[in-house]
């Protein structure tokens, strides 16, 4: 039985973060074709799971010099999340 529609676009996310380094959240959107609102829906429900984790304010100085930081920031500082370790092995499986 194929997972539920929402649980394959969580999946399909995982995937595409975990072959990283950065995305915004429109370039995720437009990958997945859906809208920005849900990629950031998708991601708290992400962060709820434990498959990610936010770095926060912590990551502003590594971000300084990322060539995508004028595309993250969004209400007033960078929205940065990592995988967790189960995050990675998730987004590390193939797709069905």
């Amino acid at each position: 039985m194929a997972p539920p529609q929402g649980t394959a676009l969580l999946e399909r996310l995982l995937r595409t973060m975990a072959e990283g380094p950065a995305y915004s959240i429109s370039a995720l959107a437009q990958e997945l074709d859906v809208s920005e609102e849900m990629v950031s829906r998708m991601i708290k429900e992400l962060v709820r799971l434990g498959y990610l984790r936010s770095m926060g304010a912590a990551a502003a100085d590594a971000c300084a010099a990322c060539p995508l930081a004028g595309s993250c920031v969004v209400g007033g500082g960078p929205r940065v999340w990592r995988l967790t370790d189960c995050g990675t092995r998730a987004g590390a499986r193939e797709a069905p």
